[in-house]
Formats: C-alpha cells, structure tokens, sequence
C-alpha cells in the first residue's frame, strides 16, 4: 500500500512543474499554478453527520443537537470559524458513544459490523484486527497505519479481557469517533520547504472530493482508487467526478451550497414561524418546513437532471405538497402531506427567486421588504457587498398616517426613502426589491394591496444587465444573462469546495472558469468538474 501510495505521489508530481510553479506543456504554454492555502479543516455539522449515516446506515439514535456552525461569508465550512468548543467536544463524545451502541446493540448487528466470526481465540483475535483495518479505514479515510493498528489491538484486548468481545467493539468504534482523524481532515505533506507546491495526497484528495461534492465521506470505490494510485490524472479524478455527480448523494451538496448561497433557510428563522392574520391566518412552522423542501426539492431535482443556472433562475418546475399548493394557489395534491411534480402558473413564478422559501426568508412576519428583498438580489446574485445604514436611520417598517388613506408598501417606501441621503443606497435596492412586491410576505401572488393594483416595475441600476423590468420573472431573465451573476456563482462554489474566499493567485483562474461557465451555458455540473479537477483543488502548499 505504501510503494503504491508513493508512486502515485511520484507520477502527480512528473506530471506538474512544480518546483516553478506551472503546469502542463511546452515553457512558452505553461500557466502558472494558482494555489492558495489548505488550513486544516473541521468536519461541519451536516458532513459531521452525513459520514455518520453513511458509515452506519441502519443505525439512527436520536443525537443531541451540536452548536451551530459559525457563518462567514455566507457559508457554515469557512476555515477560520472552525475553532473547536467544549461544549461540541462534549456533543461529540455522546454521539460516538450513541453511534457506537446502536451499531453493537446485538450480536447479530457486531458481526454485521466486523463481517467474521469470534467464537473462538483465534478468530476473535484475527476478527478483531480485521474490525479495526476495515473500520478504522472507513472511519479515517485512509488506512490505519501500523502504531495505530497496534495501540488499538492493545486496548481492544484489554476491553474484551474486562468485559467482552461485543464491549471492545463497542467501546474501539466510539474511540475511532471521537478522534481527530474522524473529526478533522488532515492532510499529510511531504518535505519541509513551507512554500513547496505538491499534490494532494490521494486519501486526503478523496476526501476533498467527497465533502465537496457528497457532503460527507468517501465511499470504498473513492478509497480503493486513491489506494490503487488511480486517483492521480486529470481524467482519472474527472471519471470519479462524474460518476460522484450521478450519485444521489451529490443532491446533499446542490441543496448545501445553494441553501447557503442564496439564503434559502431563512424562512426557517424564528422571527417566520408565522404570519400576521390579513398575511396569512395558516401560516404555521409546518408552512416553514414545506416552504424549504420544496425549494430544496426543486433545487436537487433540477441539478440532479442536468440543470443549468438558468433552469434554477427560470424553470416553473415545482415539486409542492397541500401546504405549498395553497400559497401558489394550485390544487392540493391527492395526498396533502407528500411532495408532488408539477408545474407553476407560467406568469406568475419562474425560477427560485419565486419560491415561497426565497420570499418569505426576505420578508417580515407583517409584510414585504423591498429593500431587504433588493439586497439579497444584490448580495447573494451579484456579490455586491451592503452598505450599512447611516446613523440614525429609521428601519422600522414604514406605516401610513391616519389621513393619508390607502398606500401600498412600494408607496410607503418610496416616501420613507425619498431624502437625497437615502437615494444613495435605496436607489438600486428599491430598484430591485419593487419587482417582487407581486408577492406579498407569505410569498402568495397578488395583483392588488389595500385595493390599489400593484406595480412591479423596477430598475437594475450598477450591473452588467442595467435596465428597467416589470416582475421578478423579468429580472431573473435579466439576471441570468448576467457575466456577474456567473462570476459569483463560480466564485462562491469554490468558496464553498476550499473553504475559504480565492487568493489573490486564483482570481485569474476564477475568470477563466466564468468565461466557460458562460459558454456551457450555465452548466453547473460542468463547472464542479473544473473545480474538482484544477490545480488549486489537486495541490497545496506544505506549509499550510
């Protein structure tokens, strides 16, 4: 294992220029390696419990809640918010103790889990060395090495000499669950020059991989390459790409990142667990949990389906269950509580920026928000950073006076936003969120508010896609022939496969990934596969 290992290394490395940092071809047609740096990473919440489930699919105790996952620019895995508390180091324990149980609860479950036989000495002995190899690869992502073969055979004899065969098991997969190996993913670098660039070693590259696109942990056909020296080339680890992409699992990361990106688990937020009476009398937190699967469902289906980003901008593919089919006022189906396919009223909803998850997570339980709704256009599709409000500035939800008679919020805003000091900033907020007031803040479609009609014009104002448009099926058009719209879905899905924002040495592969995300027409599984494939995925420096 170790030769294959270290040749697989030796066959990467004469494959890349590494020493002066480029890539590929004749000296006048290298490009230089954009490589950033590789901190070591914690596992997250979901990945944390995705391996779990994956690892231990028929066990399922019921595990106590772990401390959210701090959140920077705008995902739950950014590197430098990954310190560890007492309180998760605790969770931790329980749950490896918890996991370990129910996967030992019998002997039937033990022998499922070891795959052999203790009855006697001898095969006690040689079963438990088996447990210990297989589990403990699977557990870290790479094959145990021999000191940790030999600690663990100690303490496994010395538990089943205490108590018994099933308590060893039990008591050596809670210790494999609570180590740094399982929690972490380190990365083993070879040398010590601290600026050297070399590949990622290929255990550690399988599990880049598997986070990135499932979510969670490598599967034994992702282990076995990585052992066999095949997880190496630019096609050998574009062949496990797509064939990762093709697995269901990969429907973890489409909704992950596009959850997180876009904001879509907002709606689950306390302040939405339920509606003003004249908004909506049945909104409940059943409403919140509908509102979020059908997103997520539409979100994975379309993915799943070769979808590209103007499917997710565009498409009125639906899946809804009775909850959702009241707001977008369709039939309930045959069975209210299950999710069923169908396609939404063409002039009214198109895309995700129509969903009832996407407008009432930018909403307030009271009413709509053009400025909110303006803003998250503006920061999650466009990347463009919001500008604080000056002191002193009222945010209240604006009201009308006792004599002012009937207003609609679009009127109402206007007037709160009106002074010069406010156009700054609400200028191109307002333009955007004025376009989604057709919704009202359960995310149901109206045509009137307050018996006044509705007018959803508006303006994008500082694009690439400038212009007036009436309604949010307008703007996503607009949006989706957007060259920044592409440019910050490329850049934050490889914030989101790094952990981390490009360095400065990426920015230029950033653009060129843009440019053929454009030309694939948005193609977004095309776009993982460059990601998954480039240089500043397979390498790293050794020194971080």
């Amino acid at each position: 294992m170790r030769v294959a290992r270290s040749l697989a290394l030796v066959t990467l490395s004469a494959s890349l220029t590494v020493a002066g940092c480029y890539l590929g071809g004749p000296p006048d047609e290298r490009t230089p390696v954009a490589v950033g740096p590789s901190p070591l990473r914690r596992l997250t919440n979901a990945e944390y419990l995705n391996a779990l489930r994956d690892l231990f699919p028929t066990v399922a105790p019921t595990l106590p809640p772990l401390p959210n996952d701090a959140v920077i620019g705008g995902f739950e895995n950014a590197i430098e918010a990954q310190q560890p508390s007492d309180v998760a180091i605790a969770r931790y324990e329980t749950i490896a103790n918890l996991e370990a149980d129910g996967a030992t609860s019998s002997d039937t479950a033990v022998r499922a889990l070891t795959g052999c036989d203790w009855s006697t000495p001898v095969q006690a002995s040689a079963c438990a060395t088996q447990f210990i190899t297989q589990t403990g690869r699977r557990v870290f992502r790479r094959p145990v090495t021999s000191d940790e073969l030999t600690r663990f055979q100690l303490k496994f004899l010395a538990w089943q000499s205490a108590v018994d065969f099933r308590a060893a098991v039990q008591l050596t997969l809670s210790t494999m669950l609570q180590s740094p190996q399982f929690i972490y993913r380190p990365e083993p670098v070879v040398g010590d020059d601290a600026d050297a660039i070399m590949p990622v070693e290929p255990f550690a590259l399988a599990s880049r991989l598997s986070f990135f696109l499932w979510e969670s942990t490598p599967d034994d056909v992702l282990l076995d390459a990585a052992e066999a020296g095949v997880l190496i080339t630019e096609d050998q680890i574009r062949n496990q790409v797509e064939r990762m992409l093709d697995d269901d699992r990969a429907r973890r990361s489409f909704w992950s990142f596009h959850r997180q990106w876009l904001g879509l688990d907002l709606v689950m937020r306390d302040e939405q667990t339920y509606r003003t009476p004249d908004i909506d009398p049945t909104w409940s937190p059943r409403t919140q949990i509908s509102a979020e699967r059908e997103t997520e469902l539409f979100v994975e289906n379309t993915l799943m389906q070769h979808g590209t980003l103007r499917d997710l901008l565009l498409s009125p593919s639906a899946w809804v269950d009775g909850e959702m089919a009241h707001i977008y006022g369709l039939p309930s189906p045959a069975d209210p509580t299950a999710f069923t396919a169908v396609q939404l009223p063409a002039v009214e909803r198109a895309g995700v920026l129509t969903r009832v998850a996407f407008l009432a997570g930018t909403s307030h339980r009271g009413g709509t928000s053009p400025p909110i709704r303006g803003n998250a256009v503006e920061l999650r599709l466009l990347c463009e950073l919001p500008i604080s409000p000056p002191p002193g500035a009222n945010l209240s939800m604006p009201t009308a006076g006792p004599s002012d008679g009937p207003q609609t919020t679009r009127m109402l805003f206007e007037t709160r936003t009106a002074p010069p000091t406010c156009q700054g900033c609400h200028q191109g907020l307002n333009g955007i969120g004025f376009g989604f007031e057709h919704y009202d803040a359960a995310g149901a479609y109206r045509t009137t508010e307050v018996g006044l009609p509705i007018d959803s014009s508006g303006v994008l104002l500082g694009s690439d896609v400038d212009g007036p448009f009436d309604g949010v099926i307008a703007l996503s058009t607009a949006l989706e022939r957007s060259h920044a719209v592409h440019r910050c879905a490329t850049q934050q899905w490889l914030r989101y496969a790094l952990g981390r924002a490009p360095a400065d040495a990426e920015l230029p592969l950033l653009d060129t990934w843009t440019t053929a995300f454009e030309q694939t027409g948005g193609d977004v599984r095309a776009l993982l596969v460059s990601i998954a494939t480039s240089p500043t995925f397979r390498l790293r420096k050794a020194g971080n």
